[in-house]
């Protein structure tokens, strides 16, 4: 006769799997669906990059701009590239490479909790934790865009690897071996200081912690102690060094940009405030701040006051479940709680005392601590439920708050499309305003433009890429490339040959000198489709502005309302910048233009006037806000003259200026300044 199942089994063997079953099919709907009402185009990056590696064939495309020295080795866009083989580079690849980030993350889940040595029952909360996105935002970071949930999958696979070569024997140790070696590097390759404080730091933290728990074991066992993890943390550190070498290679070969590699140090109020957004960041990722102006008397503010106090709970809890759970024990468990514990202080350590995190959205900002925090949630879920170290009150709450995240997939995995449930579904494609401007494009036969950021790469996976859009901005009155996460062959006029057209914003419109733009490009047909106004111009707006990072022909910068200037005055009549006699000082500079590297020749139309005068002022080209000068003269005659200055170069070059400085002894005219490649250099 067969006994009925204890309630604690049925728990484990039916409710927990069928919970976790109902979270997978609501992150699946989220990821095909749901996210499309949110889907941004810091998110469309992996799709763009995926088509630059498919179009050039190289996996570190040389033409495409990474910023922060964030080369993107083993990342989301991975999975996409092979699939552009035979399918469109729209939304559902990204659905696709989605999904095989998320298998990974829920993979690297399982393992990890193998790892803490915890029971069925609580790997299963874990479990449960991991797949129901917690929130919005944390869902984001996890799944949406999934760049964290990426590093967090990243670091279970190197923690799994690295203890089972601690544990390995014969010939699976070079096995295992080679599995560490390969994630250390391919971690290193891809952002050596992100490493450092993600993987590297903790992880040798760990491995050192090991150490000196088997020597003081064999001391009081009066045996000598092994050595194992000693060799592997010098297998770590060797591992290290080459991805560090390889990233130094191949940023000689790429384009990158500082970005936020450039931190400085925050005075005690700048901490203080940091502090205070962290912890304003980490009651988001939770959930635990209400929706602002949502009715407190309501089934939905009950929820929103339980989540409340769930949060505030986790941010008690999960500081006191790391302490509690290290152990002067040589075990699995306790590599991944100090691993856990320095990856969180030391990504914490950084987001107070520097200006790496940008407070002023402390929600978004606090996502470095989003791959620490999961670590940190499963640790909890097993200190609560196997180790039982609370106070049975503190624990049944600390259970409870376990529960509201577990269980929240239907607030944070649901909740756009529930706004959005009147949205029209055509083809596996919610109708988005989005999607109904890329449809619009795509119906009025354009194929290729450019947009704002926030509006450009979206739009081009949105339609398929059958309208490519490509990111600029608006400087001095007129769209310039906006090359961070970007292609340099998008802003060329080969790039394409026909029409194109310029997508703007409403509140964007009145930063485009339309009349200036026009002079250069033509007559645009005006079209509007919601709140854009589209620009429709006659030829690439590449070949009329100069935004060639090689010109093969003149860049020609002329003098208008928005050439930058200290003294002087714009005469409208002679389209050019005067200084008269007694002005001094910086008649112009700018454009603040990027260049490749090679040798160009830089033109200047001036024309000075004044009797006896033998110093007119000088013209040089500069770089790094005028502290590095490439070339410079002198202008010691009077009368209408055009001055050339070589430039060599042999590294690319951003904010690049032509200076024009007037002496005031007499009047200087700047007409314009142009720029071309010299002659030897276009074949």
């Amino acid at each position: 006769m067969l006994s009925r199942p204890t309630a604690h089994g049925a728990l484990t063997q039916r409710w927990l799997p069928l919970l976790l079953g109902i979270n997978v099919m609501l992150l699946l709907f989220y990821l095909a669906f749901d996210y499309q009402l949110v889907y941004h185009s810091d998110a469309a990056v992996k799709n763009l990059l995926a088509q630059e590696i498919v179009d050039t064939g190289r996996y570190f495309p040389p033409d495409w701009n990474y910023v922060n020295s964030d080369l993107w080795v083993f990342y989301t866009h991975t999975f996409i590239v092979p699939l552009l083989r035979f399918m469109p580079n729209g939304y559902l690849v990204a659905v696709i490479s989605d999904l095989v980030t998320a298998a990974l993350i829920l993979y690297g889940s399982w393992l990890l909790t193998g790892l803490l040595e915890q029971s069925r029952l609580a790997r299963l909360l874990g479990m449960l934790v991991v797949s129901s996105g917690m929130s919005l935002i944390m869902a984001e970071h996890i799944y949406g865009q999934a760049a964290y949930g990426s590093m967090y999958y990243m670091a279970c696979f190197l923690l799994y690897a690295y203890w089972q070569l601690s544990q390995a024997r014969g010939h699976r140790i070079a096995l295992w071996g080679a599995a560490t070696t390969v994630l250390v590097i391919l971690v290193f390759w891809a952002n050596p200081q992100r490493a450092l404080l993600f993987y590297g730091l903790p992880l040798m933290s760990a491995a050192v912690v090991q150490q000196m728990l088997e020597t003081r074991a064999a001391r009081s066992e009066q045996r000598r102690p092994q050595r194992r993890h000693a060799a592997m943390l010098a297998l770590l550190l060797a591992a290290t060094v080459a991805g560090v070498l390889i990233n130094k290679a191949t940023l000689r070969n790429v384009n990158v940009g500082a970005g936020l590699t450039l931190i400085n140090w925050l005075d005690f109020n700048g901490m203080l405030h940091n502090l205070t957004a962290v912890v304003a960041g980490l009651m988001s990722l939770f959930d635990g701040i209400p929706r602002a102006n949502s009715k407190v008397a309501s089934l939905f503010g009950v929820y929103s006051a339980l989540r409340l106090l769930g949060a505030l709970v986790l941010l008690g809890l999960l500081p006191w479940a790391l302490y509690k759970a290290l152990q002067a024990r040589r075990n699995s468990r306790q590599l991944v709680v100090v691993f856990a514990a320095v990856s969180f202080c030391a990504n914490l350590f950084v987001m107070v005392t520097t200006s790496l995190a940008d407070m002023g959205s402390p929600d978004a900002s606090v996502r470095y601590l989003v791959p620490s925090l999961l670590y940190m949630l499963l640790i909890l879920v097993g200190v609560l439920v196997d180790r039982r170290a609370l106070a049975p009150a503190a624990r049944a709450a600390g259970l409870a708050a376990i529960a509201l995240l577990a269980t929240s997939g239907p607030t944070s995995l649901l909740y756009p499309y529930n706004e959005f449930i009147h949205l029209k579904v055509d083809h596996l494609k919610v109708q988005t305003p989005d999607q109904q401007v890329a449809n619009f494009l795509r119906d009025q036969g354009l194929k290729y433009g450019y947009a704002t950021f926030w509006n450009a790469g979206k739009i081009t996976v949105l339609s398929d890429s059958a309208v490519k859009v490509r990111q600029v901005a608006l400087e001095r009155g007129l769209p310039q490339p906006s090359r961070r996460l970007s292609s340099n062959r998008w802003y060329t006029p080969e790039a394409w040959q026909g029409e194109t057209f310029l997508m703007l914003r409403e509140e964007e419109l009145p930063f485009l000198d339309q009349p200036a733009l026009a002079r250069v490009a033509g007559q645009p047909r005006v079209l509007r489709v919601q709140n854009l106004t589209v620009l429709v111009y006659p030829g690439n707006l590449a070949a009329s502005l100069p935004w060639d990072l090689s010109p093969r022909s003149p860049a020609r910068y002329a003098m208008d309302s928005h050439t930058l200037h200290q003294i002087g005055h714009l005469d409208s009549a002679l389209q050019a910048l005067v200084a008269n006699p007694g002005e001094s000082g910086t008649l112009h500079f700018g454009p603040m233009r990027d260049l490749a590297a090679g040798s160009y020749d830089v033109g200047f139309d001036i024309e000075t006037s004044g009797d006896g005068v033998d110093d007119f002022g000088h013209l040089d080209i500069a770089t790094e806000s005028g502290n590095k000068i490439h070339a410079n003269q002198p202008i010691t005659r009077a009368g209408k003259q055009r001055v050339v200055l070589r430039l060599d170069t042999r590294t690319a070059l951003s904010q690049l200026e032509f200076r024009v400085f007037s002496s005031g002894k007499g009047q200087f005219i700047m007409r314009g300044v142009d720029i071309v490649r010299r002659a030897q250099e276009n074949h």
